[in-house]
This record gives C-alpha cells, structure tokens and sequence, in this order.
C-alpha cells in the first residue's frame, strides 16, 4: 500500500507524511529539539571542562567564543529550548489533565507565547551580538 522509506529519517518523514497535521510536526519537532538539547549539552560540558586546566585556560576558551556568530547562535539555542519547554508543557498538560481534544489549541497557543518570547530575546540578544 504505501511505500516504507528506510533509515533513520525516513521513518521520521514517513510518519509525518502519513499523517501530516500538527501533533505530528509537533512530536517531529519535539524530537529534533530533544536531539539538538542533548548534543548542546555534551558540547556545554566539554566547554566547562576547559576549567579544570585552570582559570587563565577557561578564560581564553569562553573568550573565544565571544563573537557575533556565538551570539546569534545562543538565539537559536533559546529558540530550540522554548520551543521544547513549551511543547514538553503542553503535552504535560493534555496527558495530565485529560485535554487531548483541545491539543490543537493548546499548541496554538504555546506557538504564540513561543514567539513574543522569541521576539524579547531577539531584540535582547541581537544588540549584545553586534556590540562586540
């Protein structure tokens, strides 16, 4: 009947295409942001462990990392854990609270306070990333 796509991200895309409304980008979304959290997280971690070869090595590493491209970086990572913080509560409050059938509106509206917080930190960290 239908075609399987194979490997790792075909299943993915195949699932979506199946079934293409907005609890399925929602958990697509939700398991790229849960990836991308956990790669941050090891290189967050490899970062912090410059200190152990002592202060003068840590303030050279995060001075490095002091640069626009860094900032605007750090945007997308508060993008990325909005999106999954917000979305992580409202499946929380739709599994918790027997609110599966208003999922649609609760996604709404996680997606708009997503993007007055998005555009706070926009106008916060876009003047921080070209004042270097």
């Amino acid at each position: 009947m239908f075609e399987s796509k194979s490997g790792f991200f075909g299943k993915y895309a195949e699932e979506v295409s199946l079934n293409p409304n907005v609890g399925s980008w929602s958990w697509l979304l939700h398991r790229i942001t849960g990836v991308i959290l956990v790669i941050y997280l090891f290189m967050h971690l490899f970062a912090l462990s410059s200190s152990t070869a002592g202060a003068d090595k840590f303030n050279t590493w995060i001075s490095s990392l002091q640069t626009p491209l860094t900032h605007i970086l750090e945007i997308g990572l508060a993008a990325v854990v909005a999106f999954h913080l917000l979305n992580g509560l409202r499946i929380t409050v739709a599994d918790f609270f027997f609110m599966t059938k208003p999922h649609k509106t609760l996604f709404w509206v996680a997606m708009i306070i997503f993007l007055i917080f998005m555009i706070i930190t926009a106008v916060v960290f876009l003047g921080r990333a070209f004042s270097h």
